[in-house]
């Protein structure tokens, strides 16, 4: 029988396929267990409602984020550290893109599933203005790819894969 954790993680790991598939507007949660091959009852043991699974996406999202942390703890230098969090906004894939859209959808109906990410921002500004040796550099490297990301989630501003390599390549050559 697989363990707890891994069924949370395929469940997550349906949804997201679903929202990537055919949009926020089809997450529920009969479509999730479904895809997830679970019962509707053992997705509702895992997560408890849609907002519940919403947030786990969100953890999802936010952990592969915080990797970047993780690597800059080594203070391998303002350079790569913000080479490492350029590499890890461009590497999100489509379900996870999918997925951020579907948060900020539900998130404009509950503040509240924002939290995570207002948490997460808040560590990310700090820590470029303290322990960065160019905090200014490392903001507007932030701000720049988090203002892409909104823009593109909003459907204001949509960029090819080769203008976003083009656009990757040109920040990593700012920080290097």
């Amino acid at each position: 029988m697989a363990n707890t954790e891994d069924t949370r993680k395929r469940i997550r790991s349906a949804a997201q396929a679903l929202v990537a598939e055919q949009g926020a507007a089809n997450l529920t949660l009969e479509a999730v267990a479904k895809d997830a091959g679970v019962s509707k009852g053992g997705l509702l043991y895992h997560y408890a409602n849609k907002q519940a699974l919403l947030e786990g996406m969100l953890e999802d999202l936010l952990l592969k984020r915080q990797t970047w942390f993780l690597s800059s703890q080594a203070k391998q230098g303002t350079g790569a550290q913000l080479q490492s969090l350029i590499n890890t906004e461009f590497s999100l894939t489509v379900a996870e893109r999918a997925t951020r859209n579907a948060i900020l959808a539900a998130g404009a109906e509950n503040p509240a599933l924002l939290d995570p990410a207002r948490d997460y921002y808040r560590t990310l500004f700090s820590y470029l203005r303290k322990d960065s040796s160019d905090p200014e550099l490392g903001i507007i490297v932030a701000l720049a790819l988090h203002g892409m990301q909104l823009l593109e989630t909003i459907g204001l501003n949509q960029m090819t894969i080769s203008q976003k390599d083009t656009l990757q390549h040109r920040l990593v050559e700012l920080v290097s």
